[in-house]
């Protein structure tokens, strides 16, 4: 089995976990027996899994500890709100435009605050209880599938004291103790209840997550660290046969500085400081490679492997609009949407009808460019979409893209818009857009942080529509080096390697 290790799997996903489904869709193509697992606590991660097309292909630590793996548990129902006010006798108070309830008993004392996700209110998301002094005490988690999955135990100002989490027939299977003594809460035991008819303690989760790497594997199993800073370490102290490769999903050194003698992220700085334990190490483009290599002379082989892949997309030309652009990317500050926000403004008296569409999530940026939205009048101009898990009739209508990021390890958006014929307008960072963007060919590649030129280059390009047509044919074939099927081969290829080394 290959193990693609994260940290979680949320409704959103960055950049790491849609490579990871990526990959989880490439291997299931050729054959090959893979599944993402995480390290995390989520109660939700069933839901989420079905969302992105991988139902019972993720789990975390805590289904396997908790025995709720995936093709284990079945969805069980429960009637809560009839069973509060028939069997309990509560009475139930609606909370005004949320799928929330108060809960009170016959006295009128305020027992229970719950919430659910849905609105028929058939899943129950979390239940808090307080004492006759109205403070909150407890609150209870409930797992997507139906069933009571941790409880938190809280003391003071709402600070946790002990968390315990349950099986789906309620059985202990897991406690988490916390000192509470100091400013910052920290973490005092681990106890993981009745595993193979005995108890295990540790002190950090570091170290149950390398207990947990131990007990999953076998000596055929390969895990790839995607989640280097969270996980690296504890992959590292896994038995030694047991087989760990590395992906780099950004640049290893910081914004500015030179990658051969410039101080190295923190996310990959155990991993390249402790290349010894790591089997392989999978980076997204050539450049990368070489900039590693010059830099290290101890690093396990590098292979070089795109994060993502396309699809054969048919060419729509109708439904396109000149004047459409589009931007996939979080709403985060290495992102530099507001450098997007600022061209359209520049622009907006020359083209009345232009219109950028912004694709992604990030509430502090968000507000940002709501703010400049307002502020420059261009609600007619500038729309915040929000996270699409599907763009495909999005890119459809567009006519280009927008990447102004600080830097890329690959630049998955990129190689998605060129996949259906959207050029692309981007900052040549490392790396990713200069391995995607033939500049003047399917798109333009600007110097970093340069407005003007972006300007410039946005006008020219809206100013001349008969290059539309080249660079919408170019981007398209340019696309194809990405095509799945060249893709699955070169993940075929390192596997068969992987094995032969074994």
């Amino acid at each position: 089995m290959y193990y693609f290790v994260g940290t979680g799997l949320g409704q959103k996903v960055t950049g790491i976990e849609k490579a990871q489904l990526n990959r989880l869709s490439l291997f299931k193509e050729a054959g090959l027996p893979a599944k993402c697992v995480y390290v995390n606590y989520n109660p939700r991660l069933d839901g989420n899994s079905k969302r992105f097309g991988a139902q019972n292909q993720c789990f975390s630590m805590y289904d396997f500890f908790q025995e709720v793996m995936p093709e284990t548990v079945t969805t069980i129902t429960h009637d809560w709100r009839h069973y509060w006010e028939a069997t309990c006798h509560f009475k139930l108070v609606r909370v005004t435009d949320a799928n929330d309830y108060r809960i009170f008993d016959t006295d009128g004392n305020y027992l229970m605050y719950a919430h659910f996700v849905d609105s028929d209110f058939q899943l129950l998301d979390y239940v808090n209880y307080f004492d006759m002094q109205h403070v909150k005490i407890r609150r209870e988690f409930y797992d997507d599938r139906g069933f009571l999955s941790r409880t938190s135990f809280l003391v003071k100002h709402q600070e946790v004291h002990t968390e315990v989490y349950y099986n789906a027939h309620g059985q202990v299977k897991l406690i988490k103790q916390y000192d509470i003594s100091k400013p910052e809460p920290s973490l005092r035991q681990i106890i993981l209840k009745d595993y193979h008819q005995r108890d295990y303690f540790f002190e950090t989760e570091q170290e149950l997550q390398t207990f947990f790497f131990d007990e999953l594997a076998s000596a055929d199993d390969v895990y790839f660290c995607d989640r280097n800073r969270q996980t690296g370490e504890a992959l590292s102290n896994t038995r030694p046969e047991i087989r760990v490769c590395s992906v780099l999903h950004n640049t290893q050194f910081r914004v500015g500085v030179d990658p051969i003698t410039g101080p190295l992220k923190g996310v990959y700085r155990f991993v390249l400081e402790h290349p010894d334990r790591f089997d392989q190490m999978i980076v997204s483009t050539a450049h990368q490679k070489r900039d590693l290599i010059a830099r290290f002379d101890n690093l396990p082989p590098i292979t070089v492997i795109p994060v993502g892949y396309t699809t054969e997309q048919p060419i729509k030309r109708d439904g396109r609009e000149p004047r459409r652009m589009i931007s996939v990317a979080r709403y985060a500050p290495e992102k530099q949407l507001m450098h997007q926000l600022a061209v359209v403004r520049r622009l907006v008296p020359e083209f009345p009808d232009l219109t950028l569409h912004l694709f992604g999530y990030g509430a502090k940026v968000e507000r940002q460019m709501r703010q400049f939205i307002k502020t420059n009048h261009l609600e007619q101009h500038i729309f915040i979409r929000g996270f699409f898990p599907d763009l495909a009739a999005e890119y459809q209508k567009a006519s280009v893209a927008l990447i102004t990021s600080i830097e890329e390890g690959f630049s998955l958006a990129t190689m998605e818009a060129e996949s259906y014929g959207v050029p692309v307008i981007g900052y040549r960072v490392a790396y990713g857009p200069d391995d995607i963007i033939e500049d003047g060919i399917n798109g333009y590649l600007i110097t970093p942080d340069d407005i003007d030129e972006l300007t410039d280059k946005v006008r020219y390009y809206l100013q001349h529509p008969e290059i539309h047509e080249q660079f919408l044919e170019n981007a398209y074939s340019s696309s194809q080096r990405f095509s799945k099927q060249s893709v699955i081969e070169k993940w075929r290829q390192f596997t068969q390697n992987l094995q032969t080394k074994a």
